[in-house]
């Protein structure tokens, strides 16, 4: 049996290395006996030290466990340190989605179907989808379970006894199972690290829902330690928006609404003018370009204030004026980016992306005479040879 099966709060131990093992470009060691919680059953590995070596990872590999090292050791004696406060945190986070999840179960009968205890925020999948007031009243009911100070123990049973255990949902091993007790509230088969008190997991916030496959309902949630850095971090980010917006908290949606509606304003307006110079600057090319002897008429706009999608937009408005080949591009550090009209077949257009694609690693393509591409600004003057070429031969 694991030692932190019935014992989590022992974190400073002396063991023997007695194996070693690589794991990708690093060591890792296995111990006669461990207290290092693995990465397993959605909960996050313990770090710490093993006779001061950084251990970084935490794998259970068959029947061993895997220390993962910063740096190599030998077979011998081992005094181990566990991170006490990574330990504690994942510990509130396990017992506090018990909890959540009780408390959703034994209220409206929305089972957890998986849950993911993260470096910061835990989710649960949920069956159904619950309200806002539902998810209020859940999260008071598992707070109410921490105030009360349960106790929480553990149990081994076998499979001839585990039917009188009242389990929230089947197990998921066979064999004897370690069931996770939190008195009259909860009775969940775990393998994980949990507090042995309610109050331990100090307060429980649920974050953002969102929608997941097969039609889940996703929480976000945050225990303890974690729960009290959430809310620091949304009440700087909030301090901050209120002295920004020059709006009070409960003016913030409505002042936060406002500013998106005067930022679509202003982006039609932009939007507006942008075409006004674009198709102002085409009737300046038209002409030159439909007076080029030039079987693919080239002009640099590197010096214009033109993105891809204006330079698309200008190459359009262009091709409708004048039913010649010709190339727009724009250098950023060292790559060109080209829209083409070609006058040519499509066959031979795939053609000469092709031959561009293999000679010149030129990225891109299109279709009915339009093609936009990037290439490396050391290859233009051939890229524009080469099709240059092509068009002369059609």
């Amino acid at each position: 049996m694991r030692p932190y099966y019935t014992d989590q709060y022992t974190v400073d131990f002396d063991a023997n290395i007695v194996e070693l093992k690589e794991v990708g470009e690093k060591q890792a060691v296995v111990l006669d006996s461990t207290y290092f919680y693995p990465t397993s059953g959605g909960q996050e590995h313990d770090t710490g030290f093993i006779n001061g070596i950084p251990v970084v990872d935490v794998i259970e590999e068959d029947d061993a466990i895997l220390h993962v090292l910063t740096r190599k050791t030998e077979k011998g004696k081992a005094h181990c340190e566990i991170d006490w406060n990574r330990r504690f945190s994942n510990m509130q986070q396990h017992t506090g989605q018990h909890i959540l999840s009780a408390a959703f179960d034994n209220l409206f009968n929305i089972s957890t179907v998986s849950s993911r205890l993260g470096e910061d925020a835990g989710t649960i999948d949920l069956s159904s989808t619950p309200s806002e007031e539902e998810i209020r009243q859940a999260v008071s009911e598992a707070n109410k379970i921490l105030r009360e100070d349960r106790e929480i123990t553990v149990h081994f049973a076998d499979p001839e006894s585990i039917g009188s255990f009242k389990l929230r949902k089947p197990p998921k091993v066979g064999g004897t199972v370690r069931i996770i007790d939190v008195k009259n509230f909860d009775l969940s088969a775990c393998g994980g690290t949990h507090c042995t008190h309610t109050s331990e997991v100090g307060i429980i916030l649920t974050g953002g829902t969102e929608k997941v496959k097969n039609s889940l309902t996703r929480i976000e949630f945050y225990c303890g330690d974690r729960a009290i850095s959430h809310y620091y971090a949304l009440h700087n980010s909030t301090r901050e928006s209120v002295q920004i917006l020059s709006a009070s908290v409960d003016e913030m949606p409505a002042a936060i609404e406002n500013l998106k509606s005067q930022m679509q304003e202003k982006d039609s307006r932009i939007k507006f003018l942008s075409e006004r110079v674009l198709k102002s600057k085409c009737d300046e090319l038209v002409p030159v370009i439909g007076k080029s002897t030039d079987p693919l008429t080239v002009v640099d706009l590197t010096g214009d204030t033109v993105d891809q999608n204006e330079l698309r937009f200008l190459a359009s408005c262009v091709a409708r004026a004048v039913r010649k080949s010709f190339a727009f591009h724009r250098t950023d550090s060292n790559i060109s980016h080209m829209n083409l009209n070609l006058r040519m077949s499509e066959e031979a257009a795939t053609a000469a992306l092709n031959e561009l694609k293999n000679a010149f690693g030129v990225k891109g393509g299109g279709r009915n005479g339009f093609y936009s591409i990037t290439l490396d600004r050391a290859c233009l003057d051939d890229v524009i040879g080469t099709l240059r070429g092509r068009l002369g031969n059609e």
